[in-house]
């Protein structure tokens, strides 16, 4: 220990050697050659630090960048041991080059360490042309899969259509067949009527709604939706509902964003339906509309006083066709929640619940500002491959 403190206590001090031109007989070619050739590589160690440090700061996200850095620090270290050989033609400082010496030794083992710790993550790594051919395969998955939602939206047109069609028939002739011979038929024929109308009608509301979330995210053009304007519109067409209800709705200050206005609306609208739907018998509801902006997204509130809903199926609400009450308590087909999740998918966002039973539920869903469809991406490398 005493060695050590010694040796550091004279680091410094240079009287037990003399310079190295007095070590040996040194002609001038010799030693110059000697000097040049140092300094050279010194120069060359320390250019190549100074280019991985630059690239590590322009290209953001470098995977192990830690090994860079170990890597950097090691060529800097050898490079100064060039130096110092260098200097020692004048200055002999043996002791500065072997803490230089035993200092590179640890950065060097340091940097073996890594690597063969972070060997195997660095074979995974991809090469530029496995990224190239990777894009390429993605590409062509996002060209056909955006054929395919196409295709599959234009048969869901087609099919909403033609099915349609035989049920405004059975619905128009259980109507004739009602004016023109209702008087005639008995009351359990009457009720058979009712029932098989009614039923035509179910079939015709969950047809629409299957339409309508078939079509989202079918446009491809992002616009600037007034939510505030929106929602105004919504509660416009709502109000045979507020007032018979006697509901009460606390709308905030919305903002205006970019998207598609007819997604928007189904989404806004599904929750302030079920919000006036599901309420609690002899209550009025009262309905809470507000957002908050965080920054790089918008996350929006819409909370009831209604029936509340069992933490076990928050998950399962948003699953098509799955309803947790009977038709003949809360109308509905189950597509709601579910074409509202769709479309908060789709725009890149989250939605989930918070509910007590018998007291209220709020749902909360975050659309950010910046939106990236399937659409946008397929354009974009359909750009690159170009470029």
């Amino acid at each position: 220990m005493q060695q050590v403190f010694d040796f550091f206590q004279r680091l410094a001090d240079t009287s037990d050697w003399p310079p190295r031109w007095y070590c040996g007989t040194w002609t001038d070619f010799h030693g110059w050659l000697y000097i040049l050739s140092d300094l050279t590589i010194w120069l060359a160690y320390m250019a190549i630090p100074l280019i991985l440090i630059r690239f590590i700061f322009i290209k953001k996200g470098v995977p192990l960048a830690g090994v860079f850095w170990l890597f950097g620090a090691f060529i800097l270290f050898c490079g100064l041991t060039h130096l110092i050989d260098a200097a020692m033609f004048w200055i002999p400082a043996y002791r500065i080059n072997a803490l230089i010496r035993f200092l590179t030794a640890v950065v060097s083992v340091a940097t073996v360490v890594a690597l063969i710790r972070y060997f195997n993550e660095a074979i995974g790594l991809r090469t530029s042309k496995e990224y190239d051919r990777e894009l390429s395969y993605r590409q062509l998955a996002m060209q056909e899969l955006t054929r395919s939602n196409q295709e599959l939206q234009q048969f869901a047109y087609i099919a909403s259509h033609d099915l349609q069609s035989p049920l405004k028939t059975i619905a128009n002739y259980l109507s004739l067949l009602e004016n023109k011979h209702g008087d005639q038929l008995d009351p359990d024929a009457r009720r058979l009527i009712g029932v098989s109308t009614a039923a035509a009608e179910r079939m015709r509301n969950l047809i629409n709604d299957l339409l309508d979330f078939s079509r989202v995210g079918s446009e491809i053009s992002l616009r600037q939706v007034d939510l505030q304007e929106l929602v105004d519109e919504i509660l416009e067409e709502q109000q045979a509902e507020i007032q018979a209800t006697g509901a009460v709705v606390d709308l905030g200050t919305l903002p205006t964003i970019m998207g598609h206005r007819t997604d928007l609306k189904q989404l806004f609208q599904n929750l302030i339906s079920n919000a006036l739907k599901y309420r609690r018998p002899d209550v009025a509801p009262q309905v809470s509309i507000q957002v908050t902006d965080e920054g790089h997204q918008y996350r929006f509130a819409i909370r009831d006083n209604g029936i509340g809903i069992e933490r076990q199926y928050f998950e399962r609400v948003f699953q098509i066709f799955q309803r947790l009450h009977g038709r003949n308590q809360y109308s509905g087909t189950g597509i709601g929640l579910a074409t509202c999740k769709k479309v908060i998918d789709i725009y890149g966002g989250q939605i989930w619940i918070d509910s007590t039973v018998g007291q209220g539920t709020t749902f909360y869903f975050t659309i950010p500002k910046v939106i990236k469809m399937l659409h946008h991406f397929v354009q974009t490398d359909s750009l690159q491959s170009l470029n």
